[in-house]
């Protein structure tokens, strides 16, 4: 994964051990520790941030593949040959281990060499399931689809109004870490709202007539009516083609509204022959 996947990937803040030779960084490092945040988070191969400290030294950050030779791939030498594959840990679930961050310093005006701050460390656990909970609260699935019977727009006051939901699965899959991970979400509840004021949740998305199971009756107040249906989906995961865990979240999707015209049918008498 390169330097620019990361970025996208990990906005959370990391926090990593400084070397021995930083120790007397400004207070931002505090306790023998900088942050990888702003700086970094737009941080591509070949390119970094500046920091000037309190005491006035200015430390260049870098985070960029390891070249063989353990020397850091930057613009200057972009075709570098990689490090070899063997010489990188091998992290769970298929995670790709995090790159190297790399540190120098400007003195009297001349960059000294750079120096490794955190070498390929693997993500753990948190750090991933952090990603696939935000992966799961910024999804948005495709809304249920839903029908109505009668399907003509035109429905009749004091005759129930026959409801369908769709209630088949969602799948989605992403990249996290180098992780491939798949979610998928399954409709929990479904909320009708009717358009009158009223509205109804169930688990159970209906059935088509003669075996209905989701209606509702519109009074005689109403000429007019827009019906929105509201899915409430839970959700699973799992990386590498493990097993799958639930999210202890839910999310909701609206589906597009179907405005109805209620009529108001009366009975009439009229003259006939009788018998």
């Amino acid at each position: 994964m390169t330097a620019a996947i990361f970025a996208a990937v990990f906005a959370a803040l990391l926090t990593v051990e400084m070397p021995e030779e930083l120790g007397d960084l400004d207070a931002r490092a505090g306790e023998r520790e900088f942050e990888v945040n702003a700086a970094l988070e737009e941080v591509d191969e070949g390119n970094g941030g500046v920091t000037s400290t309190s005491s006035g030294r200015t430390i260049e950050w870098l985070r960029t593949p390891a070249c063989a030779g353990r020397t850091p791939q930057t613009a200057d030498n972009e075709n570098c040959s990689p490090l070899a594959a063997g010489e990188l840990p091998e992290c769970e679930a298929g995670m790709t281990p995090l790159l190297p961050t790399w540190w120098r310093e400007l003195i009297d005006g001349v960059w000294t060499g750079w120096q490794v701050a955190t070498w390929y460390t693997c993500p753990n656990e948190q750090d991933l399931f952090a990603l696939i909970e935000r992966e799961w609260t910024e999804l948005r699935p495709e809304p249920s689809e839903m029908s109505l019977q009668p399907g003509t727009g035109v429905v009749y006051a004091t005759v129930p109004t026959i409801a369908i939901a769709d209630d088949s699965q969602r799948f989605h899959n992403a990249i996290l870490l180098g992780a491939e991970v798949e979610i998928r979400a399954t409709p929990a509840n479904y909320t009708w709202t009717w358009g009158d004021g009223e509205e109804t949740t169930t688990d159970d998305p209906g059935a088509p007539y003669p075996n209905a199971t989701v209606t509702h009756a519109y009074g005689r107040s109403l000429d007019a009516a827009t019906v929105t249906l509201t899915t409430t989906w839970s959700g699973e995961w799992r990386a590498g083609g493990g097993t799958w865990s639930p999210f202890d979240t839910t999310i909701a999707t609206t589906s597009p509204g179907v405005a109805l015209e209620v009529l108001h049918p009366r009975a009439v008498l009229v003259d006939g022959p009788l018998g």
